[in-house]
Order: C-alpha cells, then structure tokens, then sequence
C-alpha cells in the first residue's frame, strides 16, 4: 500500500467516525431539547443539534472525497465544517448568557436576538465570499479565508468558554463545555490546514490536516456520551 492510499484510507476512516458520531450527537441533542427542563436552554439545545448535523454532513461529503475528489463536493464539505464550527461557538456563548456571569438584559448595549441574528448573517456572508472565491478558481484565497473564518469563530467561542469556566467548573455543564472545546480546536485545525500549505510543505500541511481529522472524529464521542447521559438522567 503506498502512503497515498494509507492517508486516504486513515482519511475514511476518519469521516466516518465523524458521520457517526455527528448523527448520535444530532440525535442526544434533540433528546436533550425534547426532555430538558432548564428554562431558557432551547437555543443551547437548538445549536448543538445544528452541530451534529453539520458535522454529519461534513462526513458524509468527506467520504464521497475519498472516493472522487470534485471541487463542488470539497466547496460544500468545508462549509459544513465552518458552519459547524460557528454553531459550536453560538452554543458556548448561549450557555455564557444564560449563566449568572451574563450582564442583565437591561445592561446590554446589544439583545440577545440582535447578537443571533448578527452571528447567523456573519456566518452566511463567510460561507458566500468564500464559495465565490472557489467558484472563480482561487484556492489560495478560499483557503485562507476559510482559515481566517474558522479561527475567528473559534476565538469568539474560546473567549465565552473561558468565562464560563469558574461558574460552571466541576458541573455537568462544565464537563460538556471541555469536550466541546477541544472538538473546536480540532474543527478549527482541519479547516486552517489547508491554508498552511501556502506557507509549508505540502507534506505537513497533509499531515496536520489528517492528524487533526483523526482527532475530530475521536473527540466527538466524548461530548455524544455526555449528552447521553444527560438524556438517561432526565428521562
């Protein structure tokens, strides 16, 4: 087996660890929406569903890549990652507004549904310029503003995790937040590892990007179980 035909079967392997487990993630947090009792959480639960199903889609189309690599198919699997990382990040600040660290409605320069309704169209308008970029044949910019788009979300995420860390430290909410953010530090390394390859060899641009897939598909079981259990002990 050559090393071309080892990555790509470490790559399928990978997408559908990925499939799976966005599908049981999908599935939990819709449990977790229908059963939960925590007021005000619906949006929590909302965005954690959308989670799943991005990163389902993402590993379905991943597994078509392995197979045949079209263009059209790569374009729709990297929005998926990018819109799954963006809902992973909507769901930590979600949690952040809803915890005692929040200011009061009345202290807030912006609503909260202005701030939803800003990160959805900021989300569309990334996903927009960079399938324009694409379609117009200039991978190079559609890499980095793929990577620019990815690891902003993300550090908008970091941010509201961090806040949240105290208030929530040794809680069952804690513990899904800590798995939540190492599956967005793996997101975000799989969709900035393309861009990598303009400023390092193709080579290690390949290798992290198949490190950071391997991991993704690992570190999405952990949070599935934790929404699991949430499901057994409301039910």
């Amino acid at each position: 087996m050559t090393a071309a035909e080892t990555l790509s079967a470490v790559a399928f392997a990978a997408y559908g660890i990925v499939l799976v487990a966005g599908l049981a993630f999908t599935y939990y947090a819709v449990q977790n929406y229908a059963f939960d009792r925590l007021e005000g959480y619906d949006d929590f639960w909302g965005y954690l569903t959308y989670l799943g199903l991005a990163f389902a889609a993402f590993g379905v189309l991943g597994l078509v890549l392995t197979v045949r690599d079209a263009s059209v198919v790569r374009a729709f699997a990297d929005v998926s990652l990018l819109v799954a990382i963006a809902f992973l990040t909507f769901a930590l600040r979600e949690v952040y507004f809803n915890s005692a660290l929040a200011p009061s409605p009345e202290e807030r320069a912006v609503s909260l549904d202005r701030v939803r309704r800003l990160e959805f169209g900021f989300v569309v308008v990334i996903a927009a310029e960079w399938l324009v970029v694409l379609l117009i044949d200039q991978p190079a910019i559609a890499a980095g503003v793929k990577a620019l788009g990815a690891l902003g979300f993300a550090a908008y995420g970091v941010v509201f995790s961090e806040r949240l860390e105290t208030l929530a430290h040794g809680t069952a909410l804690d513990s899904l937040r800590r798995h939540l953010l190492l599956v967005l530090v793996c997101a975000t390394g799989v969709a900035a590892a393309e861009a990598l390859a303009l400023l390092a060899p193709a080579a290690v641009a390949d290798g992290v990007f198949h490190v950071f897939l391997v991991l993704l598909g690992g570190l999405l079981v952990p949070p599935t179980v934790r929404l699991q259990q949430s499901v057994a002990g409301l039910t």
